[in-house]
């Protein structure tokens, strides 16, 4: 059993980000997201791995760096992160800017320090004259990652099916996922962890997965509580982030929930799971349930059409 006691509160869907303006801050992080050039070789670039059409994860077990090094986890999803706390699957970093910084100067990642990267940026001339528009006259690292951070902070997903559940229209679900929705909420236990609007409580659990390898938080913390606890994810528009868990090492949703319905022994530390017991029924209720929180991803769109704005000399709406 999941030991740590939580309370569930269930917030009300966020605006979608497409309907407000962008900022030139903004269009800038879109396109360096999108930009090979903070990879040393410049064949690498945060969308690599954070792929929109996968959910803005890679949509393999472990991503890849520069130079093709197999990295040692999955890469987590960028979406919905504007109100976390912790970064990264270990949450080693306090911000969406100080995670944006780590990719660029690791060695297996993107290779680049820091200080070259403000220099690349400076010697081009349409990042000059975007970065201008942002009132910044000589760009720098907190410039680059806080125009990444600035982006970042705009993707949230659209409604979902739960949303209009959520707000009182309870005829939007069948009968399973009403089933699995109480499933959810009540004895499956999954609501522990997956709370509030993004479906996570932003907290770091262990559920078995760590490895002497990979011992997970406590390798940040130094805490023995923490070994074996990875950061839990959001259940927000889990469909196309396959695969799962920060080794990707299922392949499905199916085989996440068998894995939670029977957890196998022999983990690192003391796993906060216990056998729930149930049946192929009541776990495909459960499912029927969390497609109800697939909604719209985020429109690049807007992105596009700002970061042009800012290239013909007039101001980004």
């Amino acid at each position: 059993m999941i030991s740590r006691v939580v309370f569930v509160f269930l917030l009300p869907p966020a605006a979608v980000f497409a309907a407000e303006a962008v900022t030139p801050r903004e269009a800038i992080g879109w396109k360096l997201f999108f930009d090979p050039i903070l990879s040393k070789p410049q064949n690498t670039s945060c969308a690599t791995c954070h792929i929109p059409e996968k959910g803005y994860e890679s949509g393999t077990p472990l991503g890849k760096g520069a130079y093709g090094d197999v990295l040692p986890r999955q890469a987590p999803t960028v979406v919905n992160l504007g109100a976390a706390e912790y970064f990264f699957w270990d949450g080693r970093a306090a911000s969406l800017e100080e995670q944006a910084k780590g990719p660029i100067e690791n060695p297996i990642e993107m290779d680049l320090s820091h200080a070259e990267a403000a220099q690349r940026l400076n010697a081009d001339k349409t990042y000059r004259q975007a970065f201008a528009k942002a009132g910044v006259k000589a760009i720098g690292i907190d410039d680059i990652a806080g125009a990444i951070a600035a982006f970042e902070r705009k993707l949230t997903t659209g409604p979902a099916l739960y949303d209009a559940w959520l707000a009182g229209d309870r005829s939007v679900f069948n009968a399973s996922q009403e089933r699995g929705r109480m499933i959810f909420f009540t004895r499956g236990q999954c609501a522990t962890c997956h709370i509030g609007r993004n479906f996570t409580d932003g907290d770091f659990h262990n559920v078995g997965t760590g490895t002497a390898a990979d011992p997970g938080r406590s390798a940040v913390s130094g805490d023995d509580y923490d070994l074996g606890a990875f950061k839990t994810p959001s259940l927000r528009n889990w469909k196309t982030r396959e695969p799962f868990m920060h080794d990707g090492r299922f392949a499905t949703l199916d085989e996440v929930l068998e894995f939670y319905n029977e957890p196998r022994e022999g983990a690192l530390g003391e796993t906060e799971l216990d056998p729930l017991g149930m049946t192929p029924e009541e776990l495909a209720d459960i499912k029927a349930f969390l497609e109800t929180l697939n909604g719209d991803w985020p429109d690049l769109a807007p992105f596009a059409k700002a970061w042009k704005t800012l290239l013909t000399g007039g101001e980004a709406p």
